[in-house]
């Protein structure tokens, strides 16, 4: 991996970092224990850059093998997902976790659940995905995450705007390096045999 996309990556996950902890006081850090001021949802965020990466490179491999199989890739992704769900629900909750067939018949009787479901499962989570496959035909997984780095930013700017949140200068930063990392990652620098041959030409 080119070292200009290394370190593009590092600056939108240190923008993530800012965006998550946004304030959080000194005295916080101060008192020595990482959870009063790192909570899990805080490390999950943080670690979101590095899984969708590690998602996107993967994926990126898979298109480049296979580039006609788009919707069976998002098939297995999304397969994947459903298993990995309900896995982390019983491991954290227990059997006793997962719905009764009652309470999955009352929410199919109830259109405001229905619409819920159809649009977080159909148009947020397998339309995006089929997406997501059909651009790694074109986007290398580096361009893609870095696309996906910003994603923090329409958050907080979702919550600002429909539940009131504010920015702290902290929000500021992380969203000024997000933004920053993205149009780094993509500069085009002029090569060393570039260089030359126009100082060649100047010269000349």
């Amino acid at each position: 991996m080119p070292p200009q996309t290394v370190i593009g990556a590092l600056m939108a996950v240190a923008g993530v970092a800012f965006l998550e902890l946004d304030g959080m006081s000194m005295s916080h850090v101060m008192n020595g224990d990482p959870s009063s001021f790192l909570s899990e949802g805080d490390l999950y965020s943080l670690l979101q850059p590095l899984a969708f990466g590690m998602g996107f490179w993967r994926m990126e491999h898979a298109m480049r093998r296979y580039p006609e199989e788009s919707k069976k890739l998002t098939s297995a992704q999304l397969l994947a997902v459903a298993i990995f769900s309900i896995v982390s629900c019983v491991a954290m909750t227990g059997i006793d976790g997962l719905p009764t067939y009652s309470e999955i018949l009352t929410w199919a009787n109830n259109p405001t659940i229905l619409v819920s479901i159809f649009w977080t499962g159909l148009i947020t989570t397998a339309l995006t995905v089929y997406m997501e496959t059909l651009a790694l035909k074109t986007l290398s997984a580096a361009e893609t995450t870095m696309i996906f780095s910003t994603e923090p930013i329409f958050g907080s700017v979702f919550a600002a705007v429909v539940l009131g949140e504010s920015f702290g200068a902290g929000g500021y930063v992380g969203a000024a390096t997000i933004l920053c990392a993205c149009i780094y990652s993509n500069l085009k620098w002029p090569s060393k045999k570039e260089l030359d041959s126009n100082a060649d030409n100047i010269y000349l």
